[in-house]
């Protein structure tokens, strides 16, 4: 064999080999990219499969509270799909709430008696009455109008002239003008207002003989800058906001607010403040809640 034929073949063996190597990395490179895109399609699987479990967890949480809804709905009282009946309007938990004020019925109906007579935090309204004999221990005179001798259980009437000395502070006068009453004189109050003005206008301004919040001893009538002209002056000082955001950290709230007399069943009462102990007055005024409403929730 020639030298020159032998470089020939040597080099078409180059070629050969060189050639084989190209292909080879080509399909490297191919092999790289396909995986590429199989990884890129593994991906979008997966975000779709999580996507579908994400939709069936709603829809399953969704069915679950439709569920519950249906289990509380069907645990309704008697008393509260009656009056849920009589209400279209209301919810689940206002029938609810409504019947555990008692306001499915009449007003001095189904009434419980106070049994917790040193309970600062008493209910007493429409169903929950006093006993008649009932007179606090402690009766305290009070800073007063000179309308009336005002007395006070001891601990609220301790709050209270607190609370006249920070009004005081402020140069605002306040004084009680009623607090304490009998059995006996709400009893000659109420007959009063019914013989002057008919039994409907009386319940809707008085309470009966035993359901007056103040034979507790924890009520008290307010004047505020010595103004007499009317009980309902209060809401008309410049004042009486300076009372309204005060008041509950000496542990009193207006008990019959505007805004609360579908629950109060009594006409709203500016000068009408009812001592129930910081820590409540707080709660009920930071929420915005009447007594009624307290204890329906509790």
């Amino acid at each position: 064999m020639s030298k020159k034929l032998k470089h020939r073949i040597i080099f078409a063996i180059g070629c050969i080999l060189l050639f084989v190597l190209c292909v080879g990395a080509v399909n490297a490179v191919l092999s790289l990219f396909v995986k590429d895109d199989k990884v890129a399609e593994t991906n979008q699987k997966t975000k779709q499969v999580k996507k579908e479990i994400k939709e069936v967890k709603s829809e399953t949480k969704k069915i679950k509270s439709q569920s519950k809804n249906k289990k509380n709905s069907s645990k309704l009282s008697k008393r509260a799909e009656a009056y849920k009946k009589a209400h279209k309007d209301v919810s689940d938990a206002e029938a609810i709430e409504a019947v555990k004020m008692n306001l499915d019925y009449e007003p001095y109906t189904h009434v419980t008696t106070v049994s917790d007579l040193d309970n600062m935090q008493m209910l007493v309204n429409k169903y929950h009455n006093l006993p008649e004999d009932y007179e606090p221990s402690d009766l305290v005179t009070v800073t007063n109008s000179g309308e009336n001798n005002a007395q006070m259980h001891k601990e609220a009437a301790n709050a209270f002239e607190a609370l006249v000395q920070a009004a005081q502070d402020q140069g605002i006068e306040l004084s009680a003008c009623s607090a304490y009453r009998s059995y006996s004189y709400q009893k000659n109050l109420y007959e009063t207002g019914v013989q002057n003005n008919g039994q409907e206008y009386a319940d809707k301004y008085w309470t009966r003989p035993g359901f007056s919040e103040h034979q507790t001893g924890l009520s008290v009538d307010i004047r505020l800058d010595g103004d007499t002209s009317d009980l309902d002056a209060p809401r008309n000082s410049a004042n009486y906001p300076w009372l309204l955001k005060h008041m509950h950290k000496y542990g009193f709230i207006v008990r019959y607010p505007d805004d609360k007399e579908q629950y109060t069943l009594i006409a709203p009462e500016s000068w009408h403040l009812r001592y129930v102990g910081e820590e409540l007055a707080t709660y009920l005024y930071e929420n915005n809640l009447c007594l009624e409403e307290y204890y329906a929730l509790q």
